[in-house]
């Protein structure tokens, strides 16, 4: 999986459920901002695309509205970096104090590992997510340290691994011309525990031992 995924179809969805709302989302039938509901929570294991897939909603939800690209990028905000709470709420204050380029009118922000933010900083975060003049795309490796009132604003969207055989056709795509059976590229894959990262290191470190 050399390139980066261009739409929601390059993903593997854990479940159906998860990625039917995420179609909704990006189709505009879940409306965003709705009836308190202004982020969406990606949440789940390491390695299963949270980070990349939420940095591709902003432009597909964007899409949906209004038919135009994003004018402005979407504001990522790495939380698990050197950056406290009130920081990351002096950011998003200042930004949707002016008035957005993006054709909806809206801002977007990407907020990276939101369960590194203390309790208080949540708090903070949460009383930011009473507007309507954002969306924002939140992931966690770590659901249960994030605050109820943070969770009760987003449209939660579980990112855990899928079954191995779900990874297959990425496998036999990885590997190319490579004849392997496919008990043994079940068993690369089930040695990476559900780490899109590591299925895809794994399968490449196979394929190029196999090609010797």
């Amino acid at each position: 999986m050399k390139k980066q995924p261009e739409s929601i179809n390059d993903f593997i969805f854990g479940n159906p459920e998860s990625k039917l709302r995420v179609e909704e989302i990006c189709d505009g039938r879940q409306e965003l901002p709705n009836a308190g509901k202004v982020g969406v929570l990606l949440y789940g294991t390491y390695g299963t695309g949270k980070t990349t897939l939420a940095k591709l909603l902003p432009e597909l939800i964007e899409l949906a509205k209004t038919d135009c690209e994003l004018t402005y990028d979407a504001e990522f905000i790495a939380c698990n970096q050197a950056i406290n709470g009130t920081q990351v709420s002096s950011l998003i204050q200042r930004i949707l104090a002016v008035h957005s380029l993006n054709q909806s009118g809206l801002h977007y922000f990407v907020i990276d590992e939101v369960d590194h933010l203390t309790p208080q900083a949540q708090e903070s975060l949460k009383s930011i997510l009473n507007t309507k003049r954002g969306i924002f795309i939140l992931t966690s490796n770590n659901i249960s340290k994030l605050d109820k009132g943070l969770l009760n604003r987003c449209i939660l969207i579980e990112m855990n691994a899928a079954p191995d055989i779900a990874y297959l056709p990425l496998a036999n795509t990885l590997i190319g011309n490579t004849i392997v059976p496919q008990q043994k590229l079940l068993a690369v894959i089930n040695a990476a525990n559900g780490s899109l990262r590591d299925i895809v290191n794994n399968i490449e470190r196979f394929a190029r031992r196999q090609n010797k």
